[in-house]
């Protein structure tokens, strides 16, 4: 990359900014940028001068993705029709950690984003995706975080679970849940198992059939179960203790956490379904809807990337190069510095179409890099290559329209 910049170290309270007429060339020095009308009006003179001192027309402004405090800076851009390039952070660090002391603060911060500008190939400029997928990654964003506190309110009510009902998780495999709605509901309302031994299996689906979707029998067939693991369990605690006291309300507190995840993914699914690449990659073999609507969410507009070298940079998933003598670096290793949520649920798409073992492009990929003469790779290696095979065909499919053949 080449041309005259201004970059901007973001960061909470003060942020410095510097303008480059090229590389290694700085106008200036860093100078403090404060959050408000005034300090964003400054900028924009300095990119005026930046414009009259280089002779160019066209400067970029330069600064880190840090959360959530580069996005007022961000809309002022976008407000006054600046061009700009967000980079990783990671990125900037890597060329940060070639300086000889290995300094940071935030002054010095400005020259190294300036040096992985100037350096790094394929860095694009920002583009503004239309307001649907902007929505659709927020949207995946809000969901991934109320998945986390799902979680681990679910580790919380299986640990007190298995001090009240040791074992009872054993009733429920394969295609029943202890999630379910049924085992739920007799739970809340005798949560210790001398409590559930005490009544009669028909007095118990009589009381719990109005709070559930199911009938009389098969509600039955689950207390049976329940009642046969509370027959031989021994519970580590007493009916009256806290944690039995507490079951009731905890379970209450996981069902509405539950069912704020399943109204946000549903949203989610209406959204993407409005995108052209949804029944192209919902076609592919192990992604469903549910994966098909979070891979758009943080795929965005594809047509931003020119072609698959840059699409697998903005995912993390292109290689990582030390080189040394004969040795050329680019075997096996991604760099990571990109989209760590699109490049975790390209990895899961990779992972659920290999469980399916049906046999497409994809599953025998992933099954030769496995099985190769030379070096076979380890699962976790395999998946990681599919994910960037994944990525690649997603890139594909997206440009011509079709569907996925196998």
């Amino acid at each position: 990359m080449d041309g005259p910049i201004i970059t901007v170290d973001v960061s909470k309270g003060n942020c410095h900014y510097q303008p480059f007429l090229k590389k290694g060339v700085p106008l200036r020095k860093p100078k403090v940028l404060h959050d408000t009308v005034e300090g964003f009006e400054e900028l924009k003179q300095m990119i005026d001068k930046t414009k009259e001192k280089s002779g160019s027309d066209h400067v970029s402004v330069i600064f880190e993705a840090t959360g959530v405090y580069h996005r007022c800076l961000q809309k002022y851009l976008d407000d006054n029709h600046i061009p700009y390039c967000i980079i990783s952070p990671l990125l900037s660090a890597a060329y940060r950690n070639t300086n000889l002391h290995g300094n940071k603060t935030d002054a010095l911060d400005c020259s190294h984003i300036a040096k992985a500008y100037y350096d790094e190939e394929g860095l694009l400029p920002f583009f503004k995706q239309s307001d649907l997928f902007l929505k659709l990654q927020k949207l995946n964003r809000y969901y991934e975080s109320e998945l986390q506190h799902l979680r681990k309110r679910k580790v919380s009510f299986r640990s007190t679970l298995d001090i009240i009902y040791p074992l009872l998780d054993r009733c429920f495999k394969g295609k029943a849940s202890l999630y379910d709605s049924v085992p739920m509901e007799i739970l809340k309302k005798y949560p210790h198992p001398s409590l559930l031994l005490k009544h009669k299996t028909e007095t118990i689906a009589k009381a719990i059939e109005r709070k559930t979707d199911h009938n009389i029998p098969f509600i039955e067939q689950i207390i049976e179960k329940m009642k046969e693991c509370a027959k031989h369990c021994y519970s580590g605690c007493e009916p009256s203790d806290i944690e039995v006291l507490k079951l009731p309300e905890m379970i209450e507190e996981l069902q509405i956490q539950m069912k704020l995840c399943d109204s946000i993914l549903h949203e989610l699914i209406e959204e993407a379904e409005k995108t052209e690449y949804f029944k192209c990659i919902v076609s592919i073999i192990g992604i469903g809807e549910n994966l098909a609507s979070r891979l758009i969410a943080e795929l965005g507009d594809m047509s931003r990337f020119p072609n698959i070298r840059t699409l697998s940079a903005f995912a993390g998933l292109n290689p990582k190069i030390r080189q040394s003598g004969d040795v050329d670096g680019t075997h096996l290793k991604i760099s990571k510095k990109g989209n760590r949520h699109l490049r975790c649920l390209l990895y899961l798409g990779a992972s659920c179409n290999y469980r399916l073992k049906k046999h497409d492009i994809l599953y025998d990929f992933n099954k030769k890099k496995r099985q190769q003469s030379q070096s076979p790779l380890k699962p976790k290696a395999a998946n990681t290559a599919a994910a960037h095979k994944l990525l690649a065909i997603i890139y594909s499919l997206s440009k011509s329209g079709e569907l996925y053949r196998s």
